[in-house]
């Protein structure tokens, strides 16, 4: 008869502790400050905090492989003491991918120029940017390279504008090698007599294959139109290509021009 009274005692006392704790975890709950805001709380600095990154995460290196880039930029604005304003920017960047025995990887440079002069009604511009890469391995070379140039002048009235831009590809390879390039440019100008327009272009090419096979390829273009102050217009336009191709000894070869002339 003790034991029983005994048992029961201790049963009634664990289920008085846990109900004990069950309220003391349901007031713990009740009593906690965390809020959890809905879309329409959540401020956008709210989420952007959360999406931040760890302080000082680095970026995984691939194994093997030496990488690095760098960049820069710089300006400066002058103003001289007649009002007259001159601007300069600047920028330029590199990277390279190798291999840690230098025996692939991939080259980058690029850089920009842009100045400008403001003086009352006269006005000049220049801007400039050049690129280069390379792609390499233990059985191929491929080098890249492109740059523009573009110039704007008014001055008493008269307005010149004029661009340029070039582009070149070399590879070698176990075929052989191959290399092109090609230019372009333009002008345009206003003035009080006369306006116009001047475009011109080319283009290069080179093939010669490991088996002693060799072909090329040139060509050019360009055109004039100038109109007077009369409305009388005067056109001009010329274009040549040529061609060879030689193995084994024997060559041949293709050429063609043309001009023509108005007003």
């Amino acid at each position: 008869m003790d034991r029983r009274v005994i048992l029961i005692f201790v049963v009634m006392f664990c289920c008085l502790f846990e109900s004990s704790e069950a309220r003391a975890f349901s007031l713990r709950v009740k009593r906690q400050d965390i809020m959890f805001k809905t879309y329409e709380q959540e401020e956008y600095k709210d989420f952007a905090d959360r999406m931040k990154p760890p302080p000082n995460r680095r970026q995984p290196l691939v194994p093997g492989r030496v990488q690095s880039s760098v960049a820069n930029t710089g300006s400066q604005t002058l103003v001289n003491e007649h009002g007259a304003v001159l601007q300069q920017t600047a920028g330029a960047s590199q990277s390279a991918n190798l291999a840690s025995d230098r025996t692939s990887g991939q080259l980058s440079a690029a850089n920009t120029q842009q100045q400008s002069f403001q003086d009352g009604n006269n006005f000049q511009s220049q801007n400039s940017g050049q690129s280069q890469s390379a792609n390499f391995g233990k059985e191929h070379q491929i080098l890249s390279n492109a740059n523009t140039n573009t110039n704007t002048l008014k001055q008493d009235g008269n307005i010149r504008e004029q661009s340029e831009g070039g582009a070149g590809t070399s590879v070698v390879d176990k075929h052989g090698s191959q290399s092109s390039q090609a230019q372009t440019n333009s002008e345009s100008f206003k003035g009080a007599d006369r306006q116009g327009t001047k475009t011109s272009g080319s283009s290069q090419s080179l093939q010669i294959g490991n088996d002693g096979r060799t072909s090329g390829a040139n060509s050019n273009t360009g055109s004039e139109t100038v109109e007077l102050a009369d409305g009388s217009k005067i056109t001009k336009s010329f274009s040549s290509s040529s061609s060879f191709q030689s193995s084994g000894g024997v060559k041949a070869g293709a050429s063609a021009s043309g001009l023509s002339s108005s007003g």
